[in-house]
């Protein structure tokens, strides 16, 4: 792998909320220097960096009900429809905990829906937060995701404790096969923990330690 190839794997990540505008022109002119795949920014920061991104190869990921996942279908569905038209390219919703831990996967598969339908043909990335879940919990909402056509299942949201290289595995064995890809989050901030994701089969990478891996990437090259 290429370090052009590598960097168009990562989302570069500001989700902080107390972030500042001017971080977030550092942000966009960083990811249009090494050609992020996207980067990761709450919906307020959308039209500002869409300007500044105009013309560019990277993208813009808003993070949709976030970091809680506790909104309704109609307001996720609503908060997707306004980035998108803010001149967001992806959305990252995270999926109703809640009906996870009751078993209630009729919501889950309901929501989805739903948010896929209202995405189009922007890519749709559902968070689960594997954190809370059970290796059960976890299989069967990236069943239900993949078999809604979801883009990518998330593991986490980078606010709780980072995914186990297990619960990947889950993740990307379950929709093998499918056109639903993993993007691993939360926690990625070592080349080595990288590299075990990308093995496993991971095709994005959420991080807001993109240059100290860029530089670990390089380092492993030489």
């Amino acid at each position: 792998m290429d370090t052009i190839t590598f960097c168009h794997m990562i989302d570069h990540t500001l989700l902080k909320p107390e972030a500042t505008k001017a971080q977030i022109e550092q942000l966009c002119k960083e990811s249009i220097e090494h050609e992020f795949a996207t980067i990761a920014i709450q919906p307020v920061h959308i039209p500002y960096a869409a300007s500044l991104l105009k013309g560019s190869k990277t993208g813009i990921t808003s993070a949709i009900a976030y970091p809680h996942g506790s909104w309704s279908i109609e307001t996720k569905c609503h908060e997707i429809e306004l980035c998108l038209g803010y001149g967001a390219s992806d959305c990252d919703y995270v999926l109703d905990l809640g009906s996870v831990m009751e078993g209630n996967w009729n919501q889950i598969r309901k929501e989805a829906k739903a948010c896929r339908q209202v995405t189009g043909s922007a890519i749709l990335k559902i968070i689960l937060e594997v954190a809370l879940l059970t290796d059960e919990q976890i299989v069967r909402a990236s069943e239900i995701c993949a078999e809604e056509n979801a883009d990518f299942i998330k593991t986490s949201t980078g606010y709780l404790e980072s995914p186990t290289m297990e619960q990947v595995a889950l993740m990307t064995k379950t929709v093998e096969g499918s056109n639903t890809h993993v993007k691993a989050a939360g926690g990625f901030s070592t080349m080595d923990r990288v590299q075990k994701a990308l093995d496993l089969g991971v095709t994005r990478i959420g991080t807001s330690s993109s240059f100290k891996l860029l530089k670990e990437f390089e380092q492993l090259k030489e």
